[in-house]
């Protein structure tokens, strides 16, 4: 993990949003699981880490731009792979 604040336990729209954009693409390019990914995230339970999922692509379906976001970071994620 890059940047520790998106380990922070916060409620904080600032800090939620971009670690559930970061929590979408390593859901869907890796498949590794919700409670795998929870504990790269600084502990978070699973179902916080499906939320965000779920919170994303909902977004997804309606923002172009955000859209066009989680595409470029899943191909960025794969290419590391």
């Amino acid at each position: 993990m890059r940047d520790p604040k998106l380990k922070l336990r916060t409620h904080r729209r600032v800090y939620v949003l971009p670690r559930q954009i970061a929590m979408y693409p390593i859901r869907q390019v890796t498949g590794a699981s919700l409670e795998e990914i929870g504990r790269q995230f600084g502990g978070k339970h699973h179902t916080t880490v499906l939320h965000a999922v779920n919170r994303i692509d909902a977004m997804s379906r309606t923002d172009e731009v955000l859209k066009r976001t989680m595409t470029r970071l899943m191909d960025e994620v794969v290419a590391q792979i």
